[in-house]
């Protein structure tokens, strides 16, 4: 990481000319000078502007090289198991009624370091897959689903007896090094929440006589 007084001809190289940058300190509250820090992140030769912002260190640096957080820090960080949430939620269903199914699409926030440097990692969960546990599975799916009465996911099984839900979340991360502009992780992760039971029921017709 390197910072440079904020002129146009100043660069992570050093000044293309003559650019004192009277500006510089002239933004800013006395002792300060108008600063870019420049980022260059492990393997990339190119120079990435950090953002601009006042400080009392104005001189260049030795260049730092950051490190690149990759999809294996964004699997070991503990990302949570997304709820796997039933309707009814009672641990039975009845034969040939449509389950309902809904999770939530909630962000992750995550505080590491890699190679010494504070890292934040902020992970989104993009798309669910349900396994129902009679052979069949929904999604992939970027829709979180509902609850009653709004559902949107659905699930309905033809044969009675006790199945094994559970319910696959992928996520993408982004990361923050030491408060610089968020970037891409490249590679999704993945959690699995259940497996939950459920006992499906065959329901019966039963002929009441209602007569008095």
């Amino acid at each position: 990481m390197v910072r440079t007084p904020a002129c146009s001809r100043n660069g992570p190289e050093g000044s293309l000319g003559d650019n004192s940058c009277g500006a510089a300190a002239n933004n800013c509250p006395p002792g300060q000078t108008l600063t870019t820090t420049w980022v260059q992140n492990q393997g990339d030769p190119r120079w990435t502007n950090g953002g601009t912002r006042c400080t009392t260190d104005a001189t260049p640096g030795d260049p730092v090289t950051l490190p690149t957080v990759t999809v294996s820090d964004l699997r070991r960080v503990g990302l949570p198991a997304s709820p796997l949430n039933l309707q009814p939620g009672n641990g039975e269903a009845l034969l040939n009624v449509p389950l309902i199914l809904h999770t939530t699409a909630e962000t992750a926030v995550r505080n590491t370091t890699v190679l010494g440097y504070p890292v934040t990692i902020r992970a989104t969960p993009t798309s669910w897959t349900w396994t129902l546990g009679d052979g069949t599975t929904l999604g992939p799916t970027t829709d979180p689903g509902r609850p009653y009465p709004q559902q949107t996911l659905t699930h309905t099984y033809t044969e009675p007896g006790d199945h094994q839900i559970t319910l696959t979340t992928t996520w993408a991360g982004e990361y923050t090094i030491a408060g610089l502009p968020y970037a891409p992780i490249v590679g999704t992760a993945t959690t699995t929440s259940g497996p939950t039971s459920v006992h499906v029921l065959e329901g019966h017709n039963v002929l009441v006589d209602d007569r008095p």
